[in-house]
């Protein structure tokens, strides 16, 4: 795949295309409708620029889309006119490969599973890497390629992405949400968020060394209704954090069969 083009400017593009020219493989053209953004990644990557999709360049072999999943369709058809033979692949968890369908006949999905930011930089040697494609020929190269970049190459299809992609959420975003309902907790009584430093780093460290489910702690799985009954008059300015208590802590008692009474 001698000529790559990115398509997108945010973290993941950022990140990915990186990661791909540390890696050997040339992303020769990078493409954003952000105009200062997309000159920023391209210097970086010492490649060409451009803010319309109709100046892809027409022999490009690999399409990389690394945008909002709400505009992949759109954006890939524009750019589906300018070079119809490349195979055409985007970054989401959440979106099925065949939304390319109509717009290339080589399509499928390169998706790095990891929460992105501009200012960490990544452990890729640690990133497994999700795949799928339209035929086993392309399969092969990306297959290559995210074993090339990432720590494993896992081959998937468009229904276990959208389960994983869903696990994703509830394991990263949902989590990361209670973190901040926490730190605010603290903050509200003048105590620092790094009190409870030890205290995730250990659960974190427990759930990847065994079932979640088996470590399972806390007033609900003991169905110890007085702790939280006090603990929602604790969050009774806070009636959003009241819910949240309240549908995890049914959810728990559920899964584990603690009892009210």
């Amino acid at each position: 795949m001698s000529r790559i083009a990115l398509v997108g400017s945010g973290k993941v593009a950022w990140q990915l295309g990186k990661r791909l020219t540390i890696k050997g493989f040339a992303v020769s053209q990078v493409l954003s409708r952000t105009a200062a953004h997309a000159r920023a990644l391209a210097k970086t990557l010492h490649a060409s620029w451009s803010d319309q999709w109709a100046d892809i360049l027409p022999d490009t072999d690999w399409i990389l889309i690394a945008i909002r999943d709400d505009v992949i369709g759109t954006v890939a058809a524009a750019l589906s006119e300018h070079a119809p033979a490349a195979l055409a692949t985007h970054t989401s968890g959440a979106t099925p490969g065949t939304v390319l369908a109509p717009f290339f006949d080589r399509y499928g999905v390169f998706y790095p599973l990891q929460t992105f930011s501009r200012e960490r930089k990544p452990d890729w040697a640690d990133i497994p890497v999700c795949v799928d494609a339209s035929n086993e020929k392309d399969l092969a190269f990306l297959r290559m390629a995210a074993e090339k970049i990432g720590k494993q190459a896992y081959s998937i299809n468009d229904s276990q992405r959208a389960q994983l992609h869903v696990a994703a959420v509830f394991a990263n975003n949902f989590s990361n949400h209670c973190f901040a309902i926490a730190e605010k907790i603290l903050r509200e009584k003048g105590l620092s968020f790094e009190l409870l430093h030890p205290l995730m780093q250990e659960t974190i460290a427990k759930a990847l060394k065994q079932s979640p489910f088996d470590i399972q702690t806390g007033p609900a799985v003991r169905g110890d209704e007085a702790t939280m009954r006090r603990h929602l008059q604790l969050l009774g300015q806070h009636a959003d954090w009241q819910q949240v208590y309240q549908l995890l802590s049914d959810s728990i008692k559920k899964e584990h069969g603690a009892s009210d009474t």
